[in-house]
Protein backbone atom coordinates (compact mmCIF):
# COMPACT_ATOMS: atom_id res chain seq x y z
CA UNK A 1 0.00 0.00 0.00
CA UNK A 2 1.09 3.51 -0.60
CA UNK A 3 2.32 5.53 2.12
CA UNK A 4 0.33 8.13 3.93
CA UNK A 5 1.02 12.06 2.87
CA UNK A 6 0.52 14.64 4.80
CA UNK A 7 -0.04 18.39 4.22
CA UNK A 8 0.25 21.62 6.34
CA UNK A 9 -3.93 22.51 6.09
CA UNK A 10 -5.52 25.88 6.72
CA UNK A 11 -8.67 25.48 8.86
CA UNK A 12 -11.65 27.30 6.77
CA UNK A 13 -13.54 29.80 9.16
CA UNK A 14 -17.35 31.57 8.68
CA UNK A 15 -15.28 33.92 6.50
CA UNK A 16 -13.22 31.57 4.50
CA UNK A 17 -15.59 28.80 3.61
CA UNK A 18 -16.10 28.80 -0.07
CA UNK A 19 -19.42 29.58 -0.94
CA UNK A 20 -20.03 29.66 -4.88
CA UNK A 21 -23.49 27.23 -5.48
CA UNK A 22 -23.65 24.13 -6.87
CA UNK A 23 -24.14 23.72 -9.96
CA UNK A 24 -28.33 23.37 -9.56
CA UNK A 25 -28.78 20.51 -12.43
CA UNK A 26 -25.45 19.03 -11.79
CA UNK A 27 -23.79 17.82 -14.59
CA UNK A 28 -23.25 14.78 -17.09
CA UNK A 29 -20.29 12.37 -17.31
CA UNK A 30 -20.32 10.12 -20.11
CA UNK A 31 -22.79 7.45 -18.72
CA UNK A 32 -24.17 9.29 -15.24
CA UNK A 33 -26.68 12.31 -14.58
CA UNK A 34 -25.09 14.06 -11.43
CA UNK A 35 -27.95 16.13 -9.47
CA UNK A 36 -27.76 17.72 -6.25
CA UNK A 37 -29.44 15.30 -4.10
CA UNK A 38 -33.15 16.62 -3.22
CA UNK A 39 -35.78 14.98 -0.98
CA UNK A 40 -37.94 13.61 -3.51
CA UNK A 41 -34.25 11.36 -4.43
CA UNK A 42 -34.38 9.78 -1.04
CA UNK A 43 -36.61 6.57 -0.78
CA UNK A 44 -35.31 5.61 -4.31
CA UNK A 45 -31.56 5.83 -3.90
CA UNK A 46 -32.10 3.98 -0.29
CA UNK A 47 -33.27 1.14 -2.07
CA UNK A 48 -30.22 1.03 -4.33
CA UNK A 49 -28.12 1.39 -1.40
CA UNK A 50 -29.68 -1.40 1.28
CA UNK A 51 -27.27 -4.03 0.79
CA UNK A 52 -24.87 -5.30 2.55
CA UNK A 53 -22.20 -5.54 0.54
CA UNK A 54 -21.96 -1.85 0.05
CA UNK A 55 -22.27 -1.50 3.89
CA UNK A 56 -19.72 -3.90 4.13
CA UNK A 57 -16.67 -1.22 5.11
CA UNK A 58 -18.55 1.02 6.57
CA UNK A 59 -20.02 -0.33 9.85
CA UNK A 60 -22.57 -2.72 8.88
CA UNK A 61 -25.86 -3.41 7.08
CA UNK A 62 -28.68 -0.72 8.98
CA UNK A 63 -31.42 -2.78 9.79
CA UNK A 64 -33.83 -1.58 7.29
CA UNK A 65 -34.24 0.28 4.53
CA UNK A 66 -35.54 3.40 6.12
CA UNK A 67 -32.64 3.64 8.36
CA UNK A 68 -30.60 4.69 4.92
CA UNK A 69 -33.84 6.95 3.96
CA UNK A 70 -32.98 8.62 7.60
CA UNK A 71 -29.44 8.87 7.28
CA UNK A 72 -30.09 10.67 3.81
CA UNK A 73 -32.48 13.31 4.78
CA UNK A 74 -29.60 14.13 7.48
CA UNK A 75 -27.13 14.26 4.76
CA UNK A 76 -29.15 16.59 2.89
CA UNK A 77 -30.15 18.84 5.69
CA UNK A 78 -26.79 19.90 6.24
CA UNK A 79 -23.91 19.92 8.84
CA UNK A 80 -25.76 20.68 12.32
CA UNK A 81 -25.05 24.49 13.58
CA UNK A 82 -22.75 23.63 16.52
CA UNK A 83 -20.36 21.98 14.62
CA UNK A 84 -16.90 23.87 12.49
CA UNK A 85 -17.33 25.27 9.81
CA UNK A 86 -18.34 23.32 6.71
CA UNK A 87 -20.29 22.56 3.74
CA UNK A 88 -21.78 19.65 2.45
CA UNK A 89 -22.13 18.41 -1.26
CA UNK A 90 -24.48 15.90 -1.72
CA UNK A 91 -25.41 14.29 -5.59
CA UNK A 92 -27.09 11.30 -6.71
CA UNK A 93 -25.98 9.79 -9.64
CA UNK A 94 -28.46 8.28 -11.84
CA UNK A 95 -27.58 5.96 -15.41
CA UNK A 96 -28.08 8.27 -18.73
CA UNK A 97 -29.39 4.94 -20.35
CA UNK A 98 -32.18 3.68 -17.62
CA UNK A 99 -32.46 6.62 -15.41
CA UNK A 100 -32.04 4.08 -12.78
CA UNK A 101 -30.11 5.58 -9.84
CA UNK A 102 -26.66 4.37 -9.15
CA UNK A 103 -25.56 6.19 -6.04
CA UNK A 104 -24.50 9.25 -4.05
CA UNK A 105 -21.56 11.46 -4.27
CA UNK A 106 -20.32 13.80 -1.50
CA UNK A 107 -18.13 15.79 -1.09
CA UNK A 108 -17.22 17.76 2.78
CA UNK A 109 -15.62 21.48 2.47
CA UNK A 110 -13.84 21.80 6.18
CA UNK A 111 -10.90 22.55 7.63
CA UNK A 112 -9.18 23.57 4.27
CA UNK A 113 -9.82 20.24 2.34
CA UNK A 114 -12.69 18.50 0.35
CA UNK A 115 -13.14 15.09 2.07
CA UNK A 116 -15.15 12.79 -0.65
CA UNK A 117 -16.82 10.02 -0.39
CA UNK A 118 -19.02 7.83 -2.65
CA UNK A 119 -21.73 4.77 -2.52
CA UNK A 120 -22.53 3.06 -5.48
CA UNK A 121 -25.51 0.09 -5.90
CA UNK A 122 -23.61 -3.41 -6.56
CA UNK A 123 -25.37 -3.87 -9.12
CA UNK A 124 -23.25 -0.18 -11.01
CA UNK A 125 -19.73 -1.73 -9.82
CA UNK A 126 -17.20 -3.07 -11.92
CA UNK A 127 -17.95 -0.51 -14.93
CA UNK A 128 -15.73 2.29 -14.30
CA UNK A 129 -18.96 4.70 -12.83
CA UNK A 130 -16.90 5.47 -9.52
CA UNK A 131 -14.06 6.54 -11.14
CA UNK A 132 -16.18 8.62 -13.91
CA UNK A 133 -17.93 10.07 -10.86
CA UNK A 134 -15.40 11.04 -8.73
CA UNK A 135 -13.54 12.97 -12.11
CA UNK A 136 -16.89 14.93 -12.16
CA UNK A 137 -16.77 16.00 -8.92
CA UNK A 138 -12.96 16.94 -9.10
CA UNK A 139 -14.20 19.03 -11.67
CA UNK A 140 -16.38 20.60 -9.79
CA UNK A 141 -14.85 21.47 -6.58
CA UNK A 142 -12.30 23.18 -8.81
CA UNK A 143 -15.28 25.17 -10.24
CA UNK A 144 -17.38 25.43 -6.33
CA UNK A 145 -13.87 25.95 -3.93
CA UNK A 146 -10.49 26.15 -6.35
CA UNK A 147 -7.08 25.18 -4.49
CA UNK A 148 -8.69 23.00 -2.27
CA UNK A 149 -6.99 19.90 -1.70
CA UNK A 150 -9.11 17.01 -2.28
CA UNK A 151 -9.02 14.30 0.36
CA UNK A 152 -10.33 10.31 0.90
CA UNK A 153 -9.94 7.45 2.89
CA UNK A 154 -10.66 3.83 3.00
CA UNK A 155 -10.32 0.86 4.69
CA UNK A 156 -7.21 -1.24 3.74
CA UNK A 157 -9.66 -3.97 3.55
CA UNK A 158 -11.82 -2.22 0.84
CA UNK A 159 -9.55 -3.13 -1.84
CA UNK A 160 -11.71 -2.23 -4.85
CA UNK A 161 -12.28 1.38 -3.05
CA UNK A 162 -8.68 1.40 -2.55
CA UNK A 163 -7.75 0.70 -6.56
CA UNK A 164 -9.99 3.13 -7.37
CA UNK A 165 -8.82 6.16 -4.98
CA UNK A 166 -4.91 5.25 -6.04
CA UNK A 167 -6.20 5.56 -9.83
CA UNK A 168 -8.15 8.90 -9.62
CA UNK A 169 -4.99 10.67 -7.74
Amino acid sequence: MPAMRSAQIQPFTSDTLPNRAAAPDGGRTARLQVSVMAEEDIMALARQLWHEAVYRHIGGLPQAPADVEDWLRRTLAGPPADEPPQRWLNYTLRRQDSGAYAGLLQATLHEGIAEVAYLLAPAQWGQGLAGEALRWLHGELARVSPGTPCWATTLPANERSWRLLERCG
